[in-house]
């Protein structure tokens, strides 16, 4: 099983390529240092889930300073404070059971945790994993945060399912034995990394503040501004329409150069939008705007009137014309799926299909009918 989560549209674009710069002594020239964000990254992505806010799409790594940067870090921060204990309790404990330290890493992952992990996932919610390798507190910087989306299990092994940051918009398949064995006690990773345990995280959702709805933002170096509607930076073109929109020029966040590479220029998917001062809504999908004619077919889509955002005027024009890449879509009244690939829609010819390039139905977006007539198409998957 699969929730509504996947590395390509849920996590961020780039790599855990980032260096922290922990200390510097004084006189010596020395700069010691620790290397990745890997629970930020993870946490930060979880955020942008729960609260429905678009990824960016540069894959460039952001600066220290920037906004992302800065709220990953934090995030790290956080999760070393939630979870640091339990990262030593699996650091200090053997790979098997014995009478005086307890069950040890492969039981506790397959007896404790492995239950923890599939009924968070039942349930819905994706899951900041803790993947463990080391085996003393020095060895404490090899282990690896991720976040768990699904699951699947046949009679010997649990494949689970993760987005894990150092390989961006890749579905990264962890294998376990589903009952301790002594002979294969390793966790092994599709992208051949291997670790001697795992267990659920602590996590508390947070929101970034740089992507509060209606906040007005620019670069401090670019004299734009951007109003943030479902963590896309809409432009707002000139002084009059920042007026009539009721912004006020002293709450402007002036961010750090750089940072606005880094928030997308769409709003997340289901974001529901109309330019102000007239009546056409849209709902947003892979950072394209599809126009919804009429109220009855709202209502019919399930949307809500009072979840409609305001955006300047002239702003849904500037949303892309070709959803993102791997972006799902379905017209209300007709069963054909399709995914977005190479900018043309490709249809899904079957469920088997769908399994096959491990594709989640929960993920298919559902647009008006006719919404996707005029799109380029390309070769049906089968």
């Amino acid at each position: 099983m699969r929730i509504r989560f996947t590395p390509a549209e849920h996590g961020f674009p780039f790599a855990n390529s980032f260096t922290n710069h922990v200390l510097t002594i004084p006189g010596l020239g020395i700069d010691l240092t620790t290397a990745g964000r890997c629970g930020g990254m993870a946490a930060a992505a979880m955020d942008y889930w729960y609260a429905g806010l678009a990824m960016p799409t540069d894959p460039s790594l952001p600066q220290d300073g920037t906004l992302v940067a800065d709220y990953v870090y934090s995030r790290l921060m956080d999760t070393f404070v939630d979870n640091g204990l339990t990262y030593v309790h699996y650091a200090t404990s053997l790979d098997h059971p014995t009478w005086l330290r307890g069950k040890g890493v492969a039981r506790m992952t397959r007896e404790d945790e492995l239950p923890k992990l599939t009924s968070r996932l039942e349930s819905g919610q994706p899951v900041l994993l803790g993947l463990n390798q080391a085996r003393s507190l020095t060895d404490l910087g090899n282990d690896h945060q991720v976040v768990a989306y699904g699951y699947e299990q046949d009679a010997r092994y649990t494949y689970v399912l993760v987005y894990d940051n150092n390989d961006p918009g890749v579905e990264v398949r962890l294998r376990l034995t589903t009952v301790d064995d002594p002979g294969e006690r390793d966790i092994v990773g599709s992208n051949g990394q291997v670790w001697r345990g795992l267990f659920v995280e602590a996590y508390t959702r947070k929101m970034p503040g740089y992507l509060a709805d209606g906040l007005a933002i620019h670069d401090s170096t670019d004299p734009r501004i951007h109003v943030v509607r479902g963590g896309g930076a809409f432009w707002i073109p000139s002084p009059a329409e920042f007026d009539a929109g009721g912004f006020l020029w002293d709450a402007v966040l002036a961010a750090k150069p750089g940072s606005m590479c880094h928030v997308a220029r769409h709003p997340g998917n289901g974001t529901l939008v109309r330019e102000r001062g007239t009546d056409p809504v849209h709902v947003v999908f892979g950072g394209k705007a599809f126009w919804i004619p009429s109220p009855e077919v709202f209502e019919a889509l399930g949307h809500d009137w009072g979840a409609v955002k305001e955006v300047p005027q002239g702003s849904i024009g500037g949303l892309r014309q070709v959803p993102l890449d791997h972006t799902l879509l379905r017209e209300r009244s007709s069963d054909p799926v399709w995914l977005v690939q190479g900018g043309a829609l490709h249809h899904v010819t079957s469920p088997d299909v769908m399994d096959r390039l491990g594709l989640e139905w929960s993920c298919v977006n559902v647009v008006p009918d006719g919404a996707l007539a005029g799109l380029p198409t390309g070769a049906p998957i089968s």
